[in-house]
């Protein structure tokens, strides 16, 4: 069996020579057997072991007999051991969560901190393939898409499972060979957890009415919804890439004239991205989430907002999508200070930084072409230093606001402007502006104000330089 773990090593690239793994030992058979074959693989590929044991305190005597089990093992393998007791029921009480996904979260939880720790390349977990059928028969029943069908993969970031091809009978039959007698969890025997009924009760049930080896005919399905996957991972992402507007920290902004372009299922893909991207998962995000999202996109008017679960929002605008995490919202966001004539002003709040320089073209001929003809977008525009003096501030918005946009005749109203320039509401308080009074002397990264723009009677010349990623 060891050959065959080998192979899907190699073939799946799962571990590389001189790879320093954290491995999950709960005493079972199967994390027993994965850390027995990685200890056979040492020497040949070079491999550093950490095994991390968990305790989760909910089977009395026979949990700290499986904490004595793994302990005598390591000492047996001169394998470094780190092990934990956390209070599961009490923590999955405080958290309403099952014990089985608050014993999740702080296996991983530990698994990260220990990888951290020591350097770890990889946390290896000793899923089988009966686990990738259990798991993909529970995903239909909850009516997963193509990526609940595909299962669990040999390797996701750092996670990965090198038993994932092997079933459960040659597991038990690795451990009797290898008289390793591993540790029997009692509750893996008790028809309680829905995993456990799938295990017990669904798929002998469908073995013997069938007559069927339903274990490999779902992991071979896997398989190949898992290479069909990946190919439709890689023309999401290139659709992704086109309708990115601008991705920052708990925020996700989206072309909408692309998206509308999309079929639904490139659309839900996308959004489902999105949201992992902001959120860090998915979890908690259903289908009808996402197809609340495709009809705000359809129907919705421009300024609607939806409310998903974990904080997540979805905002229409004229012409994109944002996508956030509640508590990234910019409504109260204020901020207004004197600019350093010359040198510098930082604005923490948006990380913006402002550098003024004054330069006296009084007694030299000067290119005004060179003061006049800038890009609007540009973060560097030049005024006439005599028209503004002192009082210049750099700040957000403020009711009353009113602009002269370079060659108008009249002036406008700031949040007219920002509507005719369409400007997403949620988006307006983030904007810096240099202004005199109650009078905006540049939109940065907009437009400046023709009143104080250079002419050829300036004497005294105004450079502002921002910098948004300061």
């Amino acid at each position: 069996m060891i050959n065959k773990v080998l192979e899907a090593i190699k073939k799946y690239n799962v571990v590389h020579s001189k790879d320093r793994i954290v491995v999950g030992v709960s005493g079972g058979p199967d994390s027993v057997c994965l850390l027995h074959i990685l200890y056979q693989l040492r020497e040949s590929m070079d491999l550093g072991l950490v095994a991390v044991h968990v305790n989760h305190m909910l089977r009395g005597n026979e949990s700290l007999e499986d904490e004595a089990f793994v302990e005598n093992l390591c000492v047996k393998l001169n394998v470094e051991l780190i092990t934990r007791r956390i209070d599961i029921k009490k923590l999955a009480k405080e958290r309403k969560l099952s014990l089985e996904e608050a014993g999740r979260i702080e296996r991983y939880r530990l698994f990260d901190e220990v990888a951290d720790s020591h350097n770890a390349q990889r946390i290896a977990v000793a899923h089988n393939k009966n686990d990738q059928a259990e798991t993909v028969l529970m995903n239909i029943i909850r009516g997963a898409g193509l990526d609940g069908l595909r299962g669990m993969d040999y390797i996701r970031g750092r996670i990965i499972r090198p038993l994932l091809g092997i079933e459960r009978w040659e597991i038990e039959d690795y451990c009797r060979s290898n008289s390793l007698n591993p540790r029997i969890d009692s509750s893996n025997l008790e028809d309680i957890y829905t995993r456990n009924r799938v295990r017990l009760d669904l798929i002998p049930y469908i073995d013997k009415l069938f007559n069927a080896d339903i274990v490999n005919g779902i992991s071979k399905m896997a398989d190949l919804i898992r290479d069909d996957g990946n190919f439709i991972d890689k023309q999401i992402d290139v659709i992704f890439n086109k309708a990115l507007v601008k991705s920052d920290d708990g925020e996700i902004l989206l072309d909408l004239s692309v998206l509308k372009e999309c079929h639904i299922a490139a659309q839900r893909r996308v959004l489902r991205n999105s949201i992992k991207k902001v959120k860090g998962n998915i979890k908690g995000i259903a289908i009808i989430h996402i197809d609340s999202i495709i009809d705000l996109i359809e129907n919705g008017a421009t300024g609607s907002m939806l409310h998903l679960p974990d904080g997540v929002r979805a905002v229409k605008s004229y012409e994109t999508l944002k996508i956030y995490l509640n508590g990234c919202e910019e409504e109260d966001l204020s901020f207004d200070k004197e600019l350093n004539i010359p040198g510098a002003t930082i604005i923490n709040e948006i990380n913006g930084k402002m550098e003024a320089y004054v330069i006296d073209v009084s007694t030299n001929a000067f290119n005004i072409k060179d003061f006049t003809n800038i890009p609007d977008k540009s973060g560097v525009q030049f005024f006439d230093y005599d028209k503004l003096k002192e009082g210049i501030y750099l700040r957000n918005r403020r009711d009353g606001d009113v602009f002269k946009p370079l060659k108008s005749n009249g002036t406008k109203k700031l949040k007219k402007f920002f509507v005719d320039n369409k400007i997403p509401r949620e988006s307006r308080n983030r904007i810096p502006l240099i202004s005199k009074d109650k009078e905006i002397v540049w939109i940065i990264g907009f437009k400046i104000s023709d009143k104080f723009k250079v002419t050829e009677n300036t004497k005294t010349i105004l450079k502002l330089s921002y910098d948004k990623s300061h």
